[in-house]
């Protein structure tokens, strides 16, 4: 019996990453989801944003050589070990895109505390997929309050 690579037939990007296991973490697996004027799906917030004091007095200073300016991914891959979690350095240094990872020096959580991490994304996991398959509709007086 031959073995048969499955990236051989399928095409697209997409296809691949749908044949991933479910247990890989994105941006997309921390995101909260809620719905706007009744049709636009718009995200709400993330699960970090409830543990950040947590996870902050673990946080370490890093330099970034600048090889890796604009590219989180591959630091990540460099610290932690997988690309994967480039939206980890990124949250955790306070930037919004790769277009503002050209700092020398940033806050990264350290390695230690991935099992923890990890837990969390485990734990809130229903709830996140709930979030986005079902998501609740936005009201303005809950979500936001005005002084």
């Amino acid at each position: 019996m031959a073995i048969t690579n499955i990236s051989s037939n399928e095409k697209t990007v997409k296809n691949m990453f749908q044949v991933l296991p479910d247990d890989n973490y994105t941006i997309d697996k921390i995101l909260y989801y809620c719905k706007y004027n009744s049709d636009v799906q718009v995200e709400l917030g993330n699960i970090l944003d409830n543990y950040r004091d947590y996870f902050e007095k673990y946080l370490i200073e890093m330099d970034v050589p600048e090889n890796f300016y604009y590219q989180p991914a591959a630091f990540a891959e460099n610290y932690y070990g997988t690309p994967d979690l480039d939206f980890i350095v990124l949250y955790f240094a306070d930037m919004q895109t790769l277009f503002d990872f050209k700092k020398p020096r940033i806050k990264v959580l350290d390695k230690t505390r991935l099992l923890e991490l990890n837990r969390l994304f485990v734990t809130y996991k229903e709830r996140v997929s709930d979030s986005y398959n079902n998501p609740t509709q936005y009201m303005k007086e809950t979500y936001l309050k005005t002084y």
